[in-house]
């Protein structure tokens, strides 16, 4: 298994902190990210304001 260097680390760690809702997928071949996907979602109350 090979050691991620500290800038993708980062890089990932700031797309999780800026999400409040959805998902990221990382994507891997042969030991190397070779793709990150993120989706969003937007959460609309019964009131009518988005969250």
């Amino acid at each position: 298994m090979k050691k991620l260097d500290q800038t993708k680390i980062e890089y990932l760690v700031s797309l999780l902190q800026r999400l409040e809702y959805g998902s990221l997928l990382i994507t891997v071949h042969a030991n190397e990210i070779t793709q990150v996907e993120i989706k969003e979602k937007t959460r609309i109350a019964k009131t009518g304001t988005v969250k």
